[in-house]
């Protein structure tokens, strides 16, 4: 009898013993196979360009997020020279980390995905075949192929001058709406389409329903006002009191903190094909701010140059920056282009531009400039 037990004993002891191993079997099967569908993702995503493809519905489609297309261009650098400009036929190559996983799953060993974007006359980004651009050497007395001139979030996202003796501010960003739980919080400022009181003026400048600009204000440029950089576009959701109301971010370039401004959106932006007609201009301006000061600024950096509405820049102007520094030798040099600079803000003070191409890798504050395509 003690021997029949001590088998019962040793039989359900193994039995059980087996129910535990072969789960723990199959999760590292599973865990094995989760691996190897990780090694199996593509490293780099393949999209071949068809006509009327844009940047910002690529960036949309792979990335989730169209203002993510500078990532897009700056990976096919080696390809697109202009961010403006790309073809039917060239093969950008996307992060496949950063790709959504539904669409990185569609692509072949090879990473290819055949992309399903509806595609438009117009978009932010511009594309053509390559016969139908116009050689350099014959731009001079012709226009641009049709475009869109300046795009939404560049205007949006655009810092501008204004008179450093007024002030422009509506309010501030006071703080968040909705309480983090567990007394968690973040210094990472907030984030798209959080919900944040901020304080408004109480006649009523600012009602529900429209947007407004919150920026950081600080930035002096000498004799001639002061810079207001967008971090974001809020939307005026409710009215919370006498002064104050909730609002949502709807639009962000950068970090939103408490303290920050509130600002009127300025002019109206209305988007148009026309494009600037090249030609010799006698206006000139000195570039006098370079967004971050970057050692070496590049394509997409943000300029103000010394130029105002009140000289007739308009947005969509073109204006070429200039190295006009003597050789080491202290011979005068040939004056020559070093990038092109696109107008996608005017006030009444300054121009701001965005730099669209690049010649020479050097771009500067204090850097003669000329007015060199202008808008009808």
């Amino acid at each position: 009898m003690p021997n029949r037990l001590a088998t019962a004993t040793r039989a359900a002891f193994l039995a059980a013993a087996l129910a535990s191993v072969a789960p723990a079997a199959l999760r590292g099967q599973d865990t094995l196979a989760t691996r190897d569908a990780v090694r199996s993702a593509p490293a780099t995503v393949k999209h071949t360009v068809k006509p009327g493809d844009t940047l910002w519905d690529i960036a949309k489609y792979y990335l989730k997020d169209p203002f993510k297309w500078p990532q897009v261009f700056h990976a096919n650098t080696d390809i697109v020279k202009n961010p403006h400009w790309i073809y039917p036929g060239q093969v950008l190559t996307i992060d496949g980390d950063a790709v959504k996983p539904e669409i990185a799953a569609q692509a072949s060993d090879a990473g290819v995905v055949v992309a399903q974007i509806q595609t438009r006359a117009q978009e932010p980004t511009v594309f053509a075949t390559a016969e139908a651009t116009t050689p350099r050497r014959a731009v001079r007395s012709t226009t641009i192929p049709p475009a869109l001139t300046v795009r939404p979030g560049e205007y949006e996202a655009a810092p501008y001058v204004v008179s450093s003796k007024h002030s422009t501010r509506l309010g501030k960003v006071i703080g968040a709406v909705d309480i983090p739980a567990l007394g968690l919080s973040s210094d990472a400022g907030f984030k798209l389409f959080d919900r944040i009181y901020v304080s408004l003026p109480a006649n009523g400048s600012a009602a529900v329903g429209d947007r407004v600009i919150v920026a950081r204000d600080g930035t002096e440029i000498p004799d001639i006002g002061r810079v207001v950089e967008p971090t974001g576009v809020l939307r005026i959701d409710s009215v919370a009191g006498p002064g104050r109301a909730i609002a949502v971010i709807e639009r962000q370039f950068g970090t939103i903190t408490p303290g920050e401004g509130i600002f009127a959106p300025g002019q109206s932006f209305e988007a148009t094909s026309t494009r600037p007609v090249r030609g010799d201009y006698p206006l000139t301006a000195k570039l006098v701010w370079i967004q971050g000061a970057p050692r070496l600024p590049s394509v997409q950096a943000y300029v103000v140059l010394g130029a105002s509405e009140s000289q007739g820049v308009k947005m969509g102007d073109q204006f070429t920056l200039l190295d006009d520094r003597s050789r080491a030798d202290g011979r005068p040099a040939p004056v020559e282009g070093t990038a092109t600079v696109t107008i996608v803000r005017v006030t009444s003070i300054a121009a701001t531009g965005i730099v669209v191409s690049q010649m020479q890798p050097e771009i500067r504050v204090g850097m003669p400039t000329r007015l060199s395509a202008k808008m009808p």
